[in-house]
């Protein structure tokens, strides 16, 4: 008996555009749970901060440490006499070992900020996954393992955010940024206010620029943010403090 007639190419050829259709849509609702999840959760983490921790504070450096920025930074605070936290990123921490060191023995809360700083959204999820457990590597002589960790530009893939809450790890955000890596720097005394009047209570700001006018926006900045806060009676805490009282 003959064998039967191979089946016709046509209907599959028919099909292909509606199984690449299919695909492509598959694709994109992961695409989008995947990035547009971690936005939900940054959403419900901040309005709850803005809700609940009124009255408080907290100061964030991110991008350190380097050998300028930072120190004078941690200076500062000293003789304010006010808490921060600090979010390292892992490279910086191996070119600057002294000032890791001083962040280290400053007694502030210290956090991880993955180790090369890339957009997770450019980058891809497998690329921020590998590259935000390498910071904890790099920088666990420094930062406890269970610290929270900052995704760099607020921008974070799921894999990434359920990866640190399997490991005990929160995720931060931040309520209103300083902007002093933007162009144009407005006077620290009315960014200040400014930012004080937003609500907070989680501020944004960095500790590895290399010039020196943003260097010193930072550091009156800081010092604005003090004052203002004070006068306002506010509490400084870290993020970890907030946490805890806003639970």
């Amino acid at each position: 008996m003959d064998p039967a007639p191979p089946a016709p190419a046509a209907p599959l050829l028919a099909a292909a555009p509606a199984l690449l259709g299919i695909v492509a849509a598959g694709t994109a609702i992961g695409v989008a749970v995947c990035y547009a999840l971690p936005l939900l959760i940054r959403a419900r983490q901040t309005a709850r901060w803005r809700r609940k921790g009124r009255g408080m504070l907290a100061l964030t450096y991110d991008d350190g440490p380097d050998d300028t920025t930072t120190p004078a930074v941690l200076e500062l605070l000293r003789e304010l006499g006010v808490p921060a936290t600090f979010y390292l990123v892992g490279f910086r921490a191996l070119l600057h070992p002294s000032a890791l060191a001083g962040v280290r023995d400053s007694g502030h809360e210290l956090a991880t900020h993955t180790h090369s700083h890339k957009n997770a959204w450019k980058k891809g999820p497998i690329f921020e996954f590998i590259d935000a457990r390498k910071g904890y590597a790099t920088l666990r002589q420094s930062v406890p393992q269970d610290a929270p960790y900052r995704p760099p530009f607020g921008k974070a893939s799921l894999p990434t955010v359920l990866g640190m809450y399997a490991s005990g790890r929160r995720v931060d955000w931040w309520t209103a940024a300083a902007n002093d890596t933007t162009d144009d720097l407005p006077p620290p005394d009315q960014r200040a206010r400014t930012l004080l009047e937003s609500g907070g209570p989680v501020i944004l700001m960095h500790c590895h620029h290399a010039e020196p006018e943003r260097r010193d926006f930072v550091l009156h900045l800081t010092r604005e943010l003090v004052r203002q806060g004070r006068e306002r009676g506010l509490r400084f805490v870290t993020v970890a403090q907030l946490r805890e009282s806003v639970r």
